[in-house]
């Protein structure tokens, strides 16, 4: 793109072609106010503050060239004769604007007069006060005195409710659009309008449900008045009696960078910090409104520990003593009988110490971040090893950009995707959809894949023919093997047969494929419902992107929407069986979840070590299970299912009371602070773990110091004592959590210098939060990241150390019968059964179960929209409320994964399922 040169207030500057003049004006300093503008929306120029004057050079009728003076200077004119608004106006060569005229002053008096006129004088009790642009704008532009009769304002009734979560107050919207505009242009929810006219204009909500919208909250954000508030913090506090401190959102792989707006020790809101790499500077509602978990008063204060049939309150000697004697009781008595269940939403920190425990000091491999629910997915590393290369940015994306979502609804999933991937459309990318149902993405996709449910496997190879038929060999960019067996493959295979099998046209298959291949950079994000179709589809998706040469490199790879805010961690800190941290090497062979529960229901396990998970929660089966236990020890917030049951009960302190460093979906490790003080006596689970490890080693060392002086196996025994004692004295003693953070560093793969000082040196500069000088008439409150963007840490294959095999891997699909012949899709609900959810104001939003079918056969059995169906697999039956919606595919049943009143753990055979559905 080329550069224009011009003068604004005399400054003369360049900006590429096509910029705004407000946007130009503040790259040297130049303060143009508006109200309506926003840098992340189209200009309409509603509030006309930002006018201004543009002169440009006047043009010789006859010739349409530029006149000059006696002194060779172009003689300049008054463009239209009339001001401009700057936000509309694009910049052009030799242009000339003036912001400080007295022309533009008197508009711009004149405009906040007007906006004045019906707005309410309550800036002592109105919650943007403080940070609110009008009152700003008014202080620097506006008029001293206002001509306007007080008995002539204009009142309406308030706070209107926009929804449950958004409250509208009429008298001071000054209607500049914004929110109308975010949800119509970002957020793809055409759930806000204009009504009425005149004095009487104003926002209204179109949706059913009100303000039906994932990212409702983000139009606070962006009010420049005080007429939009959230339902949780109106009249909680004034923004300037509250501590900003950085954190991160954990309730989706995303990883949004957020704010902790913290007073005396409470949490008043939760803000967007701007990372222009994660969430830029939006957050989902969930991310908004889902942290009060951490206040609630059903929070664990202090140990428990069971005598007889109760769990009674201890102390921490007392409860660590009990862990320690007998989870070394059941090292020494049985072989490899002691397990391990560690949750996603951990840090890195957490995993790291709570994998070494299992390892070094009670010698098992027998542990897993899952809970081992017949309807998880296998453990994903493809999108570790071909992730997207370092430097990978959505927001920068759009033309000469293909994206390959398959299997995915980012929506539900992690709605800020649903952002970033709808950006890249706007901006003129290739957006590929390939899914069994529709999503709400696919109303931005430039071409969607519906295919056969089941049939996830024929859509993948048949790209993978498409695009070997595009392109050979020859845009391969990494090492591969298995070059031979996959070209005897394409032999005997054809596209037209396995795009038949999907439901879908060789030419569509072929568009894509094309249209991925010619792209210059490739992306494929894939989500549940493709995890789900089992290992063998994601090994396809790898193909895809290898042929297509979209590996290796920034703004290409591979992006897994994992569930939770460290999925990606729990992997890489090896927390599973068999591997240690990292993802190159393998270790010594140890049980996973689903093997877990086996051997605890044959009683070959007798111990577990259950941290931040409720697998009785998500895998009711494993209930059962459970008694079978000599000793279950539970570390969470609350006394989950799975901690009613446990023999001791250890309270943790939630992520906002501690620091930690978490792993998102595109492999950048960011840091969250501290916002508040732990509850009663819960400590960080880092802090935990070391504790339980040191009171195990308590016991182990005096006993190998014993055996050692018995006589018997002297030597082997005092060679394992003395490993057990540099252990204890160096291993387990580390003061704070970034002492971890530093081993991890040294020794997790990958993780190389990622180290909390680091992380900290990737911010901007300066001090964290509100700063004075910023221009938070701009864009909203969201704030500055001072504190740090991340690090992203290189994929495998950008190291050059990893081979990749072409070969297909057998593929697996949902055996169907007569008897059985719909396929269950377990749908991913962003507002499910999360316990986290405990006291938001999103409890509301948590839908109840149901079963969800096409049309088609809804007439086919006779069942309508409310009826009762009886939805049965080889291992149980659910009866739900029935809906019919037109999305479903033919010959599927939708159900809700996660919610309480559903546990599809009954009828699951596995990640995908074969049912009947009949009506009750």
């Amino acid at each position: 793109m080329t550069d224009v040169t011009l003068k604004i207030d005399g400054v003369q500057l360049i900006v590429p072609a096509g910029a705004n003049i407000v946007d130009a004006a503040r790259t040297v300093g130049i303060e143009i106010p508006i109200f309506c503008y926003h840098p992340r929306m189209k200009p309409v120029g509603m509030c006309r503050m930002c006018l201004v004057e543009v002169w440009v050079p006047k043009l010789d009728p006859a010739t349409r060239q530029p006149t000059f003076d006696s002194e060779g200077k172009p003689v300049m004119s008054f463009f239209m004769n009339k001001l401009q608004t700057a936000c509309t106006a694009v910049v052009g060569e030799s242009m000339e604007v003036r912001t400080q005229t007295e022309r533009v002053k008197e508009a711009q008096r004149g405009v906040l007069e007007f906006l004045l006129t019906s707005h309410p004088l309550d800036c002592p009790v109105c919650d943007k006060g403080g940070e609110c642009p009008l009152q700003n704008l008014t202080m620097a532009w506006g008029p001293s005195i206002s001509r306007f009769d007080y008995s002539d304002k204009a009142h309406f009734k308030k706070p209107i409710p926009l929804g449950d979560l958004i409250y509208l107050d009429r008298e001071r919207c000054i209607l500049c659009g914004r929110c109308v505009r975010f949800e119509d242009e970002i957020a793809d929810d055409q759930v806000l309008g204009f009504d009425y006219r005149g004095r009487n204009w104003q926002i209204i909500s179109k949706s059913d449900p009100p303000f039906d919208s994932k990212l409702s909250g983000n139009t606070t954000d962006i009010c420049p008045v005080g007429a939009l508030t959230t339902a949780d913090f109106r009249f909680r506090a004034r923004v300037w009696e509250v501590s900003s401190k950085p954190s991160l959102c954990l309730h989706c792989s995303t990883g949004c960078n957020v704010t902790l707006d913290m007073r005396h020790n409470q949490l008043k809101r939760v803000m967007p910090r701007e990372n222009a790499a994660v969430n830029d500077i939006w957050i989902c509602d969930k991310g908004r409104f889902g942290q009060r978990f951490i206040e609630s008063p059903e929070r664990l204060m202090q140990p428990l520990i069971r005598r007889g049939e109760r769990l009674e309150p201890a102390t921490w000697d007392e409860a660590l003593s009990l862990v320690g004697e007998n989870l070394t009781a059941i090292q020494r008595k049985h072989k490899d009988a002691l397990a391990g269940l560690a949750g996603e939403r951990l840090s890195n920190e957490d995993l790291y110490l709570f994998q070494r425990l299992f390892r070094e000091v009670l010698g098992s491999n027998n542990i897993d971040h899952r809970s081992g629910a017949p309807g998880e997915p296998h453990a994903d590393d493809l999108g570790a090893l071909m992730g997207v290369g370092v430097g990978t940015n959505l927001m920068e994306l759009g033309a000469n950009t293909a994206v390959l979502a398959f299997g995915v609804d980012p929506e539900e999933e992690a709605p800020l995707y649903l952002v970033r991937l709808r950006g890249i459309a706007q901006r003129g990318g290739k957006l590929i959809t390939v899914n069994p149902r529709s999503t709400k993405l696919d109303r931005s996709a430039t071409q969607k894949l519906r295919y056969t449910p089941g049939s996830e496997h024929h859509v993948a190879r048949a790209l993978v023919h498409a695009i070997f038929a595009e392109a050979g060999m020859d845009r391969i960019r990494m090492r591969v093997s298995d070059e031979d067996k996959f070209r005897a493959a394409l032999k005997g295979a054809s596209i037209v047969a396995d795009a038949a099998a999907a439901g879908l046209s060789e030419e569509a298959v072929r568009e894509a494929a094309r249209s991925f291949v010619e792209a210059e950079n490739g992306i494929i994000i894939y989500g549940a419902e493709a995890l789900a179709a089992g290992s063998s589809l994601i090994h396809d998706l790898g193909r895809i992107a290898v042929l297509a040469g979209k590996v290796g490199r920034a703004n290409n790879g591979l992006i897994t929407l994992l569930p939770w805010g460290n999925s990606r961690g729990a992997l890489d800190m090896g927390v599973r069986p068999h591997h240690k941290p990292g993802y190159i090497t393998a270790d010594q062979r140890g049980l996973g979840a689903r093997e877990i529960w086996n051997a605890v229901a044959e009683k070959q396990m007798r111990g577990m070590y259950v941290m931040g998970i409720d697998p009785v929660y998500e895998n009711p089966a494993s209930r059962e299970a459970l008694s079978n236990l000599d000793f279950l020890v539970v570390q969470d917030l609350f006394l989950t299912e799975t901690a009613q049951m446990a023999d001791v009960v250890l309270p943790s302190a939630a992520f906002a009371e501690r620091d930690g460093t978490y792993t998102n979906a595109e492999r950048r490790v960011q840091r969250a602070r501290q916002a508040r003080l732990p509850v009663g006596e819960s400590l960080p689970d880092w802090m935990i773990v070391q504790r339980v490890a040191q009171a195990c080693l308590a016991v182990i060392a005096p006993e190998m110091e014993m055996a050692a002086n018995s006589g018997k196996g002297k030597a082997r025994f005092a060679k394992a004592a003395d490993a057990k004692a540099t252990t204890f004295e160096s291993g387990w003693g580390y003061v704070v959590v970034s002492e971890v953070a530093d081993e991890i560093a040294d020794s997790v793969p990958g993780y190389s210098g990622i180290t909390h000082t680091k992380l900290a040196a990737t911010g901007t500069g300066g001090i964290w939060g509100r700063q004075t000088n910023e221009s938070f008439y701009y864009d909203g409150t969201s704030y500055t990241n001072f504190e740090g963007v991340g690090i992203q840490y290189p994929a495998l294959v950008e190291q050059q150390r990893m081979t990749f095999s072409l070969a297909a891997r057998e593929a697996k699909a949902p055996a169907t019968d007569q008897k059985r012949s719909f396929v269950l899709i377990a749908e991913r609900l962003l507002y499910d059964g999360d316990p986290l959810l405990r006291d938001s104001l999103l409890i509301k939003r948590v839908p109840t179960a149901y079963a969800c079918l096409s049309a088609a056969d809804a007439e086919r059995l006779g069942i309508r929209t409310g009826d009762r169906v009886l939805v049965e697999s080889s291992v149980g039956a659910l009866e739900l409320p029935a809906r019919v919606k037109a999305h479903v595919p033919t010959g599927s049943v939708v159900v809700p994964a996660n919610l309480p009143d559903a546990p599809l753990a009954a009828v699951q055979t596995g990640p995908q399922t074969s049912v009947s559905v009949r009506k009750v």
